[in-house]
C-alpha cells in the first residue's frame, strides 16, 4: 500500500524490532499507565493533605509523609524496563498535579472544618507556603533522579561484566588456533 508488504500481520517494524519486543513493550507501558493512575489519584490527596500537616502539626511530619509516599510508589515503578518507567513517573506526576489542582480546596475544606471544630486552624504566610511546595516538587522530581540513578548503575554494572568476560577471554589460548608461531 504504502510501499510496505500488503499482509495484515505486517506492523512497518524498524529494523532491529521484532514483534515480540513490540508487544512486551507494550505490555510494560501499559503496566507503566496503570501505576501512574493508581498512584496518581492517591498523590493528588496525599500532596494537600500533606500541606495541611505541614501547616497545622510539623513539617518533618509533612516531609515524612511526602517522602515515605514517594519512594513507595518510586519502588513500584523500579522493575519496569526504562522508557516505560520514565513515561510513567511522568505521567504520575502530571496525574498527581491535575488532580490536586481539583482536590486542594475539598482537602483544605475538610481539614480547615475538622480543626476549627477540635483545635486551632493555622494558615501559612505566602512564603511558606511557597517553600513547601516547592520542597514537594523537588521531592517529585527525585524520582526522576532515582530512574536516572538506576540506568546509570546498570549501565556501570554492563560495562563491569564486559570487560571482566574480555579480560577473562584475552589470556584464553584454546580461541586462536588459526595462528601459528614462526
Amino acid at each position: 500500500m504504502f510501499g510496505g508488504s500488503d499482509s495484515v500481520g505486517d506492523v512497518g517494524l524498524s529494523e532491529g524490532y521484532s514483534s515480540l519486543s513490540v508487544v512486551i513493550c507494550l505490555e510494560d507501558m501499559k503496566r507503566a499507565m496503570k501505576l501512574s493512575l493508581m498512584f496518581g489519584l492517591p498523590g493528588a490527596v496525599a500532596v494537600p493533605l500533606a500541606f495541611e500537616i505541614y501547616a497545622n502539626v510539623s513539617q518533618t511530619a509533612a516531609f515524612v509523609l511526602l517522602g515515605a509516599w514517594i519512594i513507595f510508589v518510586g519502588v513500584k515503578f523500579y522493575p519496569l524496563p526504562t522508557k516505560p518507567s520514565f513515561v510513567g513517573i511522568a505521567a504520575f506526576i502530571a496525574y498527581t498535579v491535575a488532580f490536586g489542582i481539583v482536590l486542594i480546596s475539598p482537602v483544605h475544606n475538610a481539614v480547615k472544618s475538622f480543626l476549627d471544630d477540635n483545635s486551632e486552624y493555622f494558615q501559612l504566610e505566602l512564603g511558606e507556603a511557597a517553600a513547601f511546595w516547592v520542597y514537594a516538587v523537588l521531592l517529585y522530581l527525585c524520582l526522576f533522579l532515582a530512574a536516572v540513578l538506576r540506568v546509570a548503575v546498570r549501565k556501570i554494572r554492563a560495562n563491569n561484566e564486559r570487560t571482566a568476560s574480555s579480560i577473562e577471554n584475552a589470556f584464553d589460548d584454546t580461541e586462536d588456533d588459526s595462528y601459528d608461531a614462526p
